[in-house]
């Protein structure tokens, strides 16, 4: 006796044995949303203010504070503006990978229709990417209020400012408030009927949550290691997606918060060579 098939998705559900669920789609869209900020940065399709004088000073991008020198320099509204869109780019590549469990579980927590559940969702992530987009004043005003901004303080103190910056997030990723954070940012979501305005409200407090459990990590090493290097990125994306994880990111926090505060103690005494470059290198 044949079984039969109304449509597509069904077919597609007989033909790979997959279960095409709510959470299942949560995952896809987030992932792939990830792929589309990444790509976006990796072939410079963002908003990059004082580029072009960056490179007629020989200031590569993955540069310390090179992206807010090249703002400042230009020193207009739409430069400004420019940054923020960056940066939020890169902030939502780098915390997608981690928020995706949670996406997942908002949904799946969700009381209502599908469709109740996607508007939910949809303004959970609108506000929760706003958040981290509006994070742009922090690195900002740091290079602000540090003599030379950002690229010209740690160009004359390499070894202090990187030292010193390790020491710091090494110590907040050890922090009991890092860890009572981290214990609520991932505790399990509880059953809820959020609509529209409610999924903005909790967008706004998760990503207020997530902005400073990053601290450390996303407004220290970030900016002084060069917030355009693509290998950090990459590492400190491995690192907070990690952190996520319920069972074991406590212990991730904490095994990351000793390795920086080990990797700046022997960068303050020994002063080895540091893997951050203030000049482009020319081929001859």
């Amino acid at each position: 006796m044949s079984t039969s098939v109304d449509g597509p998705l069904e077919l597609f559900e007989a033909a790979f044995d997959v279960d095409v669920t709510r959470t299942a789609v949560v995952v896809v869209m987030m992932l792939g949303l990830d792929a589309v900020w990444w790509v976006a940065l990796f072939d410079g399709h963002v908003p990059m203010p004082g580029m072009a004088w960056l490179m007629e000073q020989g200031v590569p991008a993955a540069a310390p504070g090179a992206m807010e020198l090249g703002v400042f320099h230009v020193g207009t509204l739409e430069a400004v503006l420019g940054y923020t869109v960056m940066w939020g780019v890169m902030m939502w590549a780098m915390m997608h990978p981690a928020m995706t469990r949670f996406a997942r579980d908002y949904a799946d927590a969700h009381q209502g229709s599908a469709l109740e559940a996607t508007t939910a969702l949809a303004g959970f992530l609108t506000t929760y990417h706003l958040v981290w987009a509006l994070s742009a004043v922090i690195p900002l005003s740091v290079h602000a209020v540090l003599p030379g901004g950002v690229y010209g303080f740690t160009r004359s103190n390499p070894h202090l400012v990187v030292g010193g910056v390790l020491v710091l997030a090494g110590l907040f990723q050890l922090s009991a408030p890092k860890r009572g954070l981290l214990r609520s940012c991932c505790a399990a979501v509880e059953d809820h009927t959020d609509g529209l305005l409610d999924g903005f409200r909790h967008g706004v407090d998760h990503g207020v949550e997530c902005v400073v459990i990053c601290f450390g990590l996303f407004f220290l090493v970030m900016p002084f290691f060069g917030e355009m290097n693509f290998f950090w990125m990459v590492v400190l994306t491995a690192v907070v997606t990690m952190e996520r994880i319920p069972t074991w990111g406590e212990e991730i926090s904490a095994a990351t918060g000793v390795v920086s505060l080990v990797a700046g103690v022997v960068v303050l005494v020994v002063r080895p060579a540091l893997p951050v470059a203030f000049e482009a290198v020319t081929s001859m």
